[in-house]
């Protein structure tokens, strides 16, 4: 198992289960059966860390080979799908699901393309590939309109994300009084990007509902 899924393959398994989730739960308020929008949801969820990992290099065998990020995939699949019948609720619980597994997804990448020595662009790119190609995959296999190109801040939220993700992983100091390991300290650069891209989108929202 790769050194960057064994310090970060909570975040991953966490993104991963998002992504499928959020996928399975479209499909199903589109009206899909329960078992097409898992598997397109079991698409979804692999293709952000797949294309991540290949991108960067490796062949992504690592990842299908850990019980656990299957596992993670297949279970958000069937959560979405299952979810999904909550009529009510089904377009904000897809708005969380996606908003959340887009900013995981996107900051993970970039602070996999800094591990890997790419500079801040580099790392950006990596990061908006690996957050956007689920979204993009799931849109078209529904026929929608690709959300990324939508006047919702999707992208946007992404690579701002992302960017504060890399501004604050390569700063030269850390705050004082916090005494963080390298690990610790790139968990909560993620964790500010993922807080960042999440609460854009959901102000970005508010705003296109009034």
């Amino acid at each position: 198992m790769s050194g960057f899924f064994f310090w970060f393959g909570s975040f991953d398994l966490a993104a991963s289960f998002l992504l499928a989730a959020a996928a399975s739960c479209r499909a199903r308020l589109f009206g899909g059966h329960v078992s097409g929008a898992a598997v397109l949801g079991c698409l979804c969820g692999l293709a952000g860390p797949l294309l991540r990992e290949c991108l960067g290099g490796g062949s992504g065998a690592e990842l299908l080979a850990s019980g656990a990020f299957v596992g993670a995939v297949v279970a958000g699949a069937l959560a979405g799908a299952v979810l999904a019948g909550l009529r009510r609720q089904g377009a904000g619980l897809f708005f969380w699901l996606d908003s959340l597994g887009l900013a995981l997804a996107a900051c993970l990448g970039a602070m996999r393309g800094l591990t890997l020595g790419l500079g801040a662009a580099g790392a950006l790119v990596l990061g908006l590939l690996a957050g956007l190609a689920p979204g993009l995959l799931r849109d078209m296999a529904l026929g929608d309109t690709a959300r990324a190109v939508e006047e919702s801040w999707y992208a946007t939220a992404a690579a701002l994300g992302g960017m504060l993700t890399i501004g604050l992983a390569r700063l030269p100091w850390r705050p004082s009084g916090w005494a963080l390991s390298g690990a610790q300290w790139e968990y909560a650069c993620i964790a500010c990007g993922v807080l960042l891209a999440t609460a854009l989108r959901f102000w970005r929202g508010r705003r296109n509902s009034d």
